[in-house]
């Protein structure tokens, strides 16, 4: 296989992977998982006082919160047209730089926190899964105010 036909099968793939979204209906259902989750997330605090049990229940449920956020991030519109198409390409950008700066500023206001309150801490990196709660939390919030400005 020459390298072209390769870098043409890649390209292709690219292309399918990037055009790939959910029907509208998972929207509603990301929104229900994600509701049902947070909820769930200080039931189990509340309800389990075992402290093994707590953690992997609190673990679950964080992703669980995460796959309902990224539904309602991937669902498409009722009416995806070019201009729709390219408001959620904008808020999946800003959502990435603001996850960035928030990745790499957190850490520091930890630490000014933590040594203000306890008198000194060591520098902290931020979890994943707060990672990943910004990024799609402010990728739905961008795309949400792009759509709500738009019908203005």
């Amino acid at each position: 296989m020459s390298i072209k036909k390769i870098i043409a099968c890649e390209r292709k793939s690219l292309g399918k992977v990037s055009k790939f979204q959910l029907p509208h209906h998972f929207k509603k259902v990301g929104w229900i998982l994600f509701i049902v989750s947070f909820i769930s997330l200080f039931a189990s605090s509340i309800i389990t006082t075992d402290e093994s049990l707590k953690s992997t229940i609190v673990v679950i449920v964080k992703y669980t919160m995460l796959i309902g956020l990224l539904m309602v991030s991937l669902a498409k519109e009722p009416i995806e047209d070019e201009f729709i198409k390219s408001m959620r390409m904008k808020s999946y950008m800003i959502a990435f730089i603001l996850g960035v700066i928030q990745t790499l500023i957190m850490p520091f206001i930890t630490l000014g926190a933590e040594t203000i309150v306890d008198g000194g801490s060591t520098l902290k990196p931020v979890n994943d899964f707060f990672v990943l709660w910004v990024l799609l939390f402010c990728q739905i919030l961008v795309f949400h105010v792009f759509k709500s400005t738009a019908n203005d």
